[in-house]
């Protein structure tokens, strides 16, 4: 039976698991449903995690798992996702870490930098070579998420119902979404993860990026996670500054462009981390 270390890379849209051999090759690797530790609920994570198990086959004896999650920002959360590990895996060595520290060590393994997160949801800290230092905190969709796909969508909807986006842009956004008034405020105030449907909305920016009005919109938002994140940090203009997200990498270009303005240059950009944390955990 193969000894193997498990990682996994859990976002609230999908879960990614490597099982490492003992020479650090990949002996596994498959995705399965998302898990936000923070809203999920214990029995669908047992579920969703034995199903994993089963997939990966029985060949293989887990040593230790590495848990990288969104929602795992607490001690009770991190406390709740190891005693479902240990007892789904069958292993006592097991380590739960925040999403954002696995973004720092796939984006600069022992180095020292500020890694980002630009998603459905957008998150920042300074990462000193091994733990966060410090963090400026998200806030979530709410109150923060700056330049995630959840703000950008947000802007779509306020601007295509207060009449600020160009007629035809407008008229083409509810036409292609078959979306009313009321199926927004619906969908935002009345149902589970309006975050989750506010990002959905991002392929519609993407496509129309050509027009001057959804170029300024996409802009604002990341200049304003420039502003009110990376610039929070001591140092921030003498460091590697890191992205990581689907966000990042669309938009790279306007990315790259808006921290420039603010006297910034972006070392790396990453649509995912679980490459880095392989090489991160093969050390």
């Amino acid at each position: 039976m193969t000894n193997v270390k498990l990682i996994a890379d859990a976002g609230s849209t999908k879960v990614e698991w490597v099982a490492l051999g003992e020479d650090g090759s990949v002996v596994g690797r498959i995705i399965s449903d998302g898990i936000n530790a923070l809203l999920a609920e214990i029995e669908d994570v047992e579920f969703s995690m034995k199903n994993v198990r089963e997939q990966l086959g029985q060949e293989f004896s887990y040593k230790e798992v590495h848990y990288y999650g969104a929602g795992c920002a607490t001690d009770r959360v991190c406390n709740k996702m190891s005693e479902i590990l240990k007892s789904v895996w069958d292993v006592d060595s097991v380590y739960v870490y925040s999403d954002l520290l696995g973004a720092s060590r796939a984006l600069f393994g022992n180095k020292r930098g500020i890694a980002c997160i630009l998603g459905t949801g957008s998150n920042s800290c300074l990462y000193d070579g091994k733990k966060i230092d410090r963090n400026v905190p998200s806030l979530g969709y709410v109150l923060g998420d700056e330049g995630s796909g959840a703000a950008l969508g947000k802007r779509l909807v306020s601007d295509a119902f207060k009449n600020q986006l160009p007629d035809k842009i407008r008229e083409e956004f509810l036409e292609e979404y078959s979306i009313s008034l009321t199926d927004i405020l619906d969908r935002v105030y009345r149902t589970p993860s309006p975050n989750k449907f506010l990002a959905s909305l991002v392929p519609f920016i993407k496509k129309n990026i050509w027009n001057p009005y959804l170029f300024s919109l996409v802009h604002q938002e990341l200049t304003s996670f420039i502003k009110r994140n990376v610039a929070m940090y001591p140092g921030a203009h003498s460091m590697p500054i890191g992205f990581m997200g689907s966000i990042a990498v669309v938009f790279e270009d306007i990315l790259r462009d808006a921290a420039s303005k603010q006297g910034y240059e972006i070392s790396t950009i990453l649509k995912a981390p679980m490459d880095g944390l392989i090489d991160y955990h093969r050390q």
